[in-house]
Formats: C-alpha cells, structure tokens, sequence
C-alpha cells in the first residue's frame, strides 16, 4: 500500500536503482511535495513509511514512462537489496482512461489492461524473474484492477506470490467466463487464491463490476475523511490518515502517517450503497450497461481530467446518452430513494458528520404542511394537463386515413407516445399522492405537538 501510493507522487524523475530513502530526499525541498504543496498528503505516508528501511531501502526500476508505455500506463517496479523481493505497481486512472474502466464492464478486456499485462511480462523477462523470487503485483483503483487483470491472464501466473488491489474494481462476465473456461475450474480458482482486496470503507470503486476476489480475501480499512470530500473515500492516502483536534484551529485536522489505519468490521453507509447500485447496473442488458458505464466515465473524465476524450480515442454516442437518460438516471434514483442501502446513506447524509461504517439512532425531520399541499397541488395540474394531451394524441392517431396507419409505423408510434405519457401521468399522480398523504401526516403530528 506504500508503493501504491508512492504512484501518485507522478513522479517521473527517480533514477533506475535509486531507493525510497533517496527520493523522499530529493523531494524534500520540492515545492510540490516536502513543500507541502499538492503531493504533500502522499509524500508524508512515504517519509513516515520510509522510517522502517524495509521500506526506504527498496530499489525504483523499470518505470514504464521510460519504456515508451502511454501517460496512462503509469507503473514501475521496486526490488529488495538482497534482489529476492520485487514489487510491480500499477497507479490508479490516469488522465483520459476513465473511458477505458467503463469499457472493462462489459468487454473480456481493453487495451489498458492488455498493456499493463504487456508491461508485467515484459519486466519479468527484463528482470529475469524466477521461481526463486517473491514476486507481488499490486496496485490501487484502476491500478488495482490491472493487477488483478496481470495475475489471471499473464502466462507467468506461476511465479505470481501474492496481488494486492487496494480499490480496485472487478471486470465483466465476459472476463470471467473467459478465465473459467482457459482455465477450468480448478486453475481458475487456484488464480483467484492468488488475490487479496484491501479497500476503504466507504470507497466507491472497489464494489463495480463482477468481483474476481474471493470474499474472505477482502477487508476493509478505517478512513476518516470528511463528509464533504466525496473523492477522499477514494484516495488512499485517506487510509493513512486520522483526524486530530487542533486547539489553535479549534476543530478537527487530518494528519497523514506512515501505518495503515485498522481494519472495520463492515462496509459503511457510502461503500453499501455503491455496492448495491453497482449490482443494479450489473443487471442491466450489456448494451444498456455499456452506454450507462459509457456516460458515467467520460463525465469522470470531464470532472478530473483535462482530456475530451479517451486515451485511446474513445467517444460518447447519442446511444450512449439514451441509454444513460432512460436506464442509467432512474436506476440512481430508485436505488437511492427506495433501496435499504440508499436510504440508509440519505439518513447519514442528514444525521451525521461522516460515514462512519455504523447504524444511527434516530432522525429528526421537519416540513411545513402548507408547502408539501402546494407542491401536490402542482403535480395534481399537471397530470391533468398531461390527461388532456394524451387524450389529443389518441384523437390524432384515430384520425389518421387507414391508407396511412401502416406507413413507416406512424400510427403505432403515435400511440405508443400516448402510451409512455399515460404511465409518466400515473407515476406523477402517486407522487401528488404521497405529498398529499405527508401534508396530512405533518398536520396531525404539529396538533399532537401542540396539544402537549
């Protein structure tokens, strides 16, 4: 977990054979690093690790940016002084590969985790790695699903100890189905023994796609971050750190060290629901999923990367924005608004400071009675607005000339369209409905209050 996070100094700099110990010194004076600049967080995991010389004695080598590998394609690999220990470390999505993590939902496998398996093979002959070495693949968020994808598709499977994937998510069916049947199932389960997952407790990615990870090879890790960093449930830094109060700030600060925090018992309320929402967009047809995954990454991309589009090219579709438009949005919003796990993270967002992995007691919630029947009111007009409409589409279908009716399916589209507008009318109409029936229920409950 060091190492991973060693990754995202994206420092391209370090000297084939120089040591963690060296490195951290060079960048002491960094502005960006010791300076206490962006990498600050990350560079302060490495120095407190580094105290053990385990850990600053190892050794940089073969870092993919000097072997013609893509921005994307960020890994190198550390080895043991004694050279019996090496390391292959894959960092996290790069700039333009969110693309490629929506493409590894549903395809057996893409061009970034090929060529993290080109660059795992390619080490192990460079290297000269044999039996006789303890060899380990690891690697956090899309690193971690590389490492993964190395360990069950590299024809050096053998000389694989261990694959630690902090973060990282699963693949496709295709994938697995494809692993089961290469392999049988006796050599695929012998693959999978291979793999160990360590993700935070509310982290978010860990949970897509189909897991290959056996489940009493998984374990979750205390992050305290606050409730409004969204993406430090994510950042493994965030696994190193705790929140410590500062009298002269006169609240919380988070304080960054080199040991790993304890592990949880459970998942938290953050990591339970994504989890659940993953299953549901697991469930959806491929084609669907695809353009919902197609979507979701690409607006990942927009938010955190400064390409338009993927690394390797890749573009939305109009089919792909349908599908998110008509799959993807009301599968959020009922697994938010109606699933246990996505009630129960609304019921943290309201009534606690952070996701802290445990139940709550009890919440309080208020609305004014006046509102919530205006709001139904509302709704009410424009079912009947919607009534009438639908009422005019059905009359303009009927009028059509029978000579017409079967042309290009016109008169079938048209009453399809009253059709889908019937079932929004129905939907809105049980949600006028339920605002009704709360405008109630908040009105008995302030005569109850008054009345003690």
């Amino acid at each position: 977990m060091i190492l991973d996070t060693y990754m995202y100094l994206d420092y391209k700099e370090g000297r084939e054979g120089q040591t963690i110990h060296e490195i951290l010194q060079d960048l002491e004076a960094h502005p960006d690093y010791g300076g206490g600049g962006i990498h600050f967080g990350e560079y302060t995991v490495l120095k407190e690790a580094a105290r053990d010389t385990g850990v600053g004695e190892l050794e940089l080598c073969c870092q993919s940016s000097n072997m013609g590998y893509d921005t994307g394609t960020a890994a190198c690999t550390f080895k043991s002084p004694r050279e019996d220990s090496y390391y292959v470390v894959y960092r996290g999505t790069g700039d333009g590969e969110w693309p490629d993590n929506g493409i590894g939902m549903t395809s057996a496998s893409t061009t970034q985790q090929e060529r993290a398996l080109t660059y795992f093979e390619e080490v192990v002959e460079a290297l000269e790695l044999g039996e006789q070495d303890h060899l380990v693949v690891t690697g956090h968020s899309k690193g971690g699903n590389k490492a993964q994808f190395v360990t069950m598709e590299t024809r050096y499977g053998d000389l694989i100890d261990v694959c630690y994937s902090v973060d990282g998510q699963g693949f496709s069916e295709s994938a697995v189905s494809r692993w089961q049947e290469r392999y049988g199932e006796e050599d695929y389960e012998k693959r999978r023994e291979k793999l160990y997952g360590i993700h935070g407790e509310n982290d978010y990615v860990s949970v897509l796609g189909n897991p290959v990870i056996p489940k009493d090879h998984i374990r979750y890790v205390k992050t305290p971050v606050e409730k409004n960093n969204f993406a430090g449930y994510h950042d493994i830094k965030y696994m190193f750190a705790a929140l410590v109060y500062d009298k002269a700030a006169k609240g919380y600060v988070t304080v960054f060290q080199g040991r790993k925090n304890s592990d949880v018992k459970e998942q938290g309320e953050l990591g339970r629901y994504a989890a659940a929402l993953s299953a549901e967009v697991m469930g959806l047809e491929e084609d669907k999923r695809d353009g919902c995954a197609a979507v979701i990454m690409q607006l990942m991309e927009a938010f955190g990367g400064e390409r338009k589009t993927g690394l390797n090219g890749e573009r939305l579709t109009i089919s792909d924005l349908k599908d998110f438009t008509l799959q993807g949005i009301p599968l959020i919003a009922e697994s938010l608004l109606s699933g246990r796990e996505g009630q129960e993270l609304l019921k943290a967002l309201l009534c606690q400071d952070s996701f802290s992995g445990g139940r709550i007691g009890s919440c309080n919630l208020w609305a004014e009675p006046a509102m919530l029947m205006r709001q139904a009111q509302d709704r009410e007009n424009i079912v009947h607005a919607l009534s009438g409409l639908t009422e005019k589409i059905r009359e303009t279908a009927d009028h059509i000339p029978v000579y017409m009716k079967g042309h290009a399916g016109i008169y079938h589209s048209i009453r399809l369209s009253a059709i889908e507008l019937d079932k929004s009318r129905n939907k809105l109409l049980k949600t006028a409905e339920f605002w009704h029936y709360a405008a109630r229920s908040y009105e008995r409950w302030n005569e109850q209050e008054a009345l003690r």
